[in-house]
């Protein structure tokens, strides 16, 4: 197997369509391929994963300080590193030059560089192919393509058929499978690609769920080459290697991200307006949800590690708001600032008003972290430099009062730059925002990153509203009056001027949290809850007015839910004994509040509600968090902050994707959006979106379903009848199958959100038979045996219940695969179709059933599989195909009675049936009787060798012995595929390609010609 070469065509496949040209495509913007065998010989075979020749090579040449001895220590320290989380992030830091090795000369420690970041001819970069890895004592897993740096692997591949339906999917569960199985194949690789031609896909190894992965785009019509050469363009591929990779610590756990583009984009756009001398403000306008602070941390990074040094010794100020860093950046900022802290930068948290006055007092260089309250009342030129860059988070917020006054005031030349998810251009402090940080920019803006754009690139989700009964939502003239009329005499950009707003507004405080309306409220919640949110494995919040109403909604709750399924978070006051005793009584502390926080974010642990007012609204990241009731009037910045909490992607353990986010609006702040939620329409269009437009979908989606698929074929029989013909005659066609799942899916999703809704009632029956249908065509066609139920948890329990429904008694058979059972079905009625299925169904049980027999069986069973594919390729009939099924089932008696009379184990006589009649063994006078038992002696001397390399090995070189008297060329290829039935394994390592041209010194990324036929 090689890559393929000029006019070379080949059949829609992985390896042809996709991993081939990758390897040629990589070669043309300047990766060396390294074919299999060669690769595989310079590690030292299976066990290893690390180019020891390219590694020394790379260390001699960038560091000729570096002695022999203690090169060789180095290269024993990366190759020690363990294949976990924490090890691969030691191995980024080694590749990126921060770790140290004593120099016995010079008598002090070095910085070791691997990698030359700033030439990168320089650097040796290899791509491979089947990269096989075999820790000792487990089976092997194999990468489809390896790339290298420096003899490091770096990027790891897999590839996918173009054809197939969930190559995405697949191709991060394989990954995940590596992680599981064989770790030390993702030891040393940073980044991972995902690829089906038709996208390309990358992430960060170690974090390999669907929703860290992101589909690289550079422009809307770039092709496959393209997307491929632009990511692997050696410049930009080193720069993410150094820049774009991030640890940090969540929930206790070590996490890793790798940034997006928009957020590559942003952090070059904001180091190059910190370097400009003329200009000193900017702005970044990112929605929520889309990592705006893993942005800000790493172009202050930049600054301050800039290898250019283009900046000195600046100071970098990043300055957030108190109650953002109660929230994420509490815990996974304090370890990205301790990563900085190993790059040797500086790093300071201005604990105190004093504090921070005392740091620019002493002229601090490096990193300060500060709250925005810390500058109150501080005093003018604290600090007049040039090179101070101020990064503020939530910019919209410091144009609210005199904060931001007192900030630039004291700093008067440094450059500023403003972070905000929700300018709202149309409000005071909206234009107030693009005024400050804006003004000298013509857009009013350095960077956006629109929630639109968000949704289409997968880093957030629609949202969904609903308005719960009348009877329990704030009548509009009083909602109006009492809160709409006067958030616009007051403003509001942050939840505690919210709350000052809502304390004035005593009246629709009281009538939020009446006694009569809080129990009827936690009724609906706990019904709407168990019915809709937690069949999906989804969670909730539960948002109240005051801390007085969210402990009367937890002890409600407690009284219609198990109390463990719900937790109040809030603030504590001293009072609260005295004055308030039940917030007193539902108080969490800090250790508990901790620990609830932490287990909501896990799927199927308790809490599954978590009532909240104020706290978590702001800055708490939990994918799992589906729907929010919504029972706190809200407006502008700090609605959108908060109901953006239910936008992040989720996949849970099933590979099940959350679609959508959902907001039970109690209050009617979002009867009308244009008044809740001041933008610009083309910034919210298609974001946010009445729930009733998923229920008109619905019903669209379904009456084209129920016309395509269950409309009657005019050939009669009861409805099964009918359903067996669609099943077997219909859905033969591969195309017809996927266009049917794709459809079903979509449908699916939108009952699984909806359900239960009276609306619903009149489709129950049409669903419940096209579900059915989902299930059986899903069953027949399954390559697996044992099939796992793959319907929506909600759409299960329907067609559980709808047994007496028509149409949904249809079963899919599993029959015996012998000359008996076949004969028996030529004489039943049914479609000939359904029986070639059946019988190849029952072969594949049979092989699962009986493992001990896989070495005779599965021949047999992929021969009955090519059968089953010709007929549903059309390219024989079903009678043709029961003919042919009908000779397989002899042989398959035949072998078994031989099998029995041998006395040979399974794999030995595997061995003597495949090469009983082959020529070159009968030439050489090696019968296969004489063949079989030299195999079952060897077989007994090598009991291990499919999981020991070591016996694996030497299993090999015991094979050529019973061969002796065979022709050279062809004793080795018997040896090869002798072994690779015995250990059950995948053909023999194919031999290298011819050394490849040199590629140019740079590419040229201009073609669209994609290079795959």
């Amino acid at each position: 197997m090689t890559p393929l070469r000029g006019s070379e065509t080949v059949r829609i496949s992985e390896a042809g369509t996709v991993q081939f040209p990758m390897v040629r495509h990589a070669q043309e913007v300047g990766w060396t391929p390294l074919g299999p065998r060669a690769a595989l010989e310079k590690r030292g075979g299976e066990a290893g994963t690390i180019l020891r020749d390219e590694l020394e090579g790379a260390l001699r040449r960038f560091n000729p300080w570096l002695g022999e001895g203690a090169l060789r220590s180095v290269v024993e320290r990366l190759e020690a590193l363990p294949p976990t989380i924490e090890g691969n992030r030691e191995m980024l830091s080694w590749l990126r030059g921060e770790r140290s090795w004593y120099d016995e000369n010079g008598e002090r420690h070095e910085r070791v560089r691997l990698v030359d970041f700033d030439s990168p001819a320089e650097n040796t970069l290899q791509v491979s192919w089947e990269w096989s890895v075999r820790p000792s004592g487990r089976k092997a897993s194999r990468a489809d393509v390896m790339f290298l740096v420096n003899g490091l692997p770096v990027a790891i591949v897999e590839h996918k058929n173009p054809r197939d339906r969930d190559a995405i999917e697949k191709g991060l569960t394989q990954l995940r499978r590596y992680e599981e199985v064989t770790p030390e194949l993702l030891a040393s690789a940073q980044l991972f690609n995902v690829t089906h031609l038709l996208e390309y896909w990358y992430g960060v190894t170690w974090n390999l769920s669907r929703r860290f992965a992101a589909r690289w785009k550079e422009r809307p019509d770039e092709s496959y080459r393209f997307a491929l050469q632009s990511f692997f363009e050696p410049t930009e591929f080193l720069r993410t290697l150094r820049d774009w990779i991030l640890f940090y610590v969540e929930d206790g756990e070590t996490r890793k991200s790798v940034l997006r583009q928009h957020q590559r984009q942003a952090a070059e756009t904001i180091v190059e307006r910190c370097a400009d001398p003329t200009r000193r403000r900017g702005l970044i306008w990112h929605t929520q949800g889309s990592g705006k602070t893993f942005t800000l941390l790493t172009a202050a990074r930049l600054i301050l590690a800039d290898p250019g040094k283009r900046f000195g010794k600046p100071t970098v100020l990043v300055v957030v708001d108190r109650t953002e860093l109660e929230g994420q950046l509490r815990g996974w900022v304090e370890r990205l600032l301790g990563e900085m802290q190993q790059q040797d930068i500086a790093v300071a948290r201005a604990e105190s008003i004093e504090d921070l006055r005392g740091l620019l007092r002493r002229d601090r260089r490096g990193l300060i972290l500060s709250m925005i309250h810390k500058f109150e009342r501080m005093e003018k030129d604290a600090n007049r430099r040039e090179d101070i860059f101020v990064f503020m988070d939530e910019a919209h917020r410091s144009v609210a009062g005199d904060l931001g006054n007192y900030l630039v005031g004291a700093l008067p030349n440094a450059t500023v730059i403003g972070f905000t998810g929700t300018p709202i251009a149309k409000t005071e402090y909206g234009r107030g925002t693009f005024k400050i940080f804006g003004a000298e920019d013509e857009r009013g803006y350095l960077h956006k990153y629109s929630i639109v754009e968000s949704i289409e690139d997968g880093t957030t989700l629609r949202i969904r509203h609903t308005m719960a009964g009348s009877e329990l939502t704030v009548p509009g003239e009083r909602l109006d009056r009492e809160f709409f009329d006067l958030a616009d005499a007051e403003g509001v950009t942050d939840i505690e001027e919210l709350n000052r707003v809502l304390d004035h507004a005593s009246g629709l405080s009281a009538f939020l949290t009446a006694d009569d309306r809080v129990e009827r409220v936690a009724a609906f919640v706990a019904h709407h809850f168990r019915e809709n949110v937690e069949p999906l494995g989804y969670k909730a919040f539960l948002v109240g007015v005051n801390r007085e109403a969210c402990a009367r909604y937890k002890r409600a709750l407690d009284r219609l839910l198990p109390p463990e399924w719900s937790a109040p978070i809030y603030h504590e006051s001293a009072n609260d004994v005295v004055s308030r005793p039940l917030v007193a009584e539902y108080q969490l502390s800090g250790e508990q509040e901790a620990e609830a926080r932490s287990r909501f974010r896990k799927e199927g642990e308790d809490p599954k509600i978590l009532i909240v007012t104020d706290k978590l609204l702001t800055g708490f990241d939990a994918p799992i968090l589906y729907c929010m009731y919504l029972d706190k009037p809200m407006r502008d910045h700090v609605l959108l902050q908060a109901i953006a909490r239910v936008n992040r992607p989720y996949v849970d353990a099933t590979g099940r994707s959350k679609s959508t986010g959902l907001i039970v609006d109690f209050v009617g702040v979002l009867r009308e959006l244009k008044k809740a939620l001041r933008f610009d329409s083309d910034d919210l269009s298609g974001a946010i979106e009445d729930l009733d437009l998923l229920h008109r979908d619905f019903a669209a989606k379904i009456n084209r379903a129920a016309s395509d698929w269950l409309a009657p074929d005019g050939e009669g029989g009861g409805l099964d009848e009918q359903l067996e013909r669609i099943v077997y005659r219909r859905f033969l066609d591969e195309d017809e199958r996927e266009r049917f799942f794709e459809a079903y899916r979509e449908l699916e999703n939108l009952y699984e959100i909806l359900s239960p809704a009276p609306e619903l009632r009149d489709w129950i029956e049409t669903y419940g038979r096209l579900a059915a249908l989902c299930d059986a065509v899903r069953n027949a066609y399954s390559k697996t045996v044992r099939y796992d139920l793959e319907l929506g948890n909600k759409t299960t329990q329907l067609v559980r219940e709808a047994v007496g429904m028509a149409g949904t008694g249809f079963a899919v058979r599993s029959v015996d695969f012998d000359l008996e059972t076949l004969r028996e079905l030529r004489g039943e009625s049914g479609t000939g179709e359904r029986k070639v299925i059946d019988l190849v169904r029952g072969l594949r049980q049979e092989v699962a059933d009986r493992p001990e027999l896989e070495p005779v069986l599965l021949p047999l069973k992929e021969r009955a599989e090519a059968v089953l594919d010709h007929l549903e390729a059309k390219q024989t009939t079903s009678l043709a195909a029961l003919e042919r099924l009908e000779r397989i089932a002899g042989e398959k008696a035949e072998e078994i009675r031989a099998l029995e009379a041998s006395g040979l184990s399974p794999r030995a006589f595997a061995v003597r049936w495949e090469f009983r009649d082959d020529a070159a063994l009968g030439e050489a006078g090696v019968t296969g009787e004489k063949l079989g038992a030299e195999i079952e002696d060897l077989l007994t001397r090598f009991p291990n060798a499919a999981e020991s390399a070591e016996e694996a090995r030497r299993l090999r070189a015991a094979l050529y012995r019973p061969l002796l008297e065979v022709a050279a060329p062809k004793r080795a290829e018997l040896v090869a595929r002798i072994h690779a039935m015995l250990l059950g394994g995948d053909p023999p390592t194919p031999p290298d390609p011819p050394a490849p041209p040199s590629p140019p010194a740079r590419p040229d990324l201009s073609s669209e010609s994609d290079g795959a036929s």
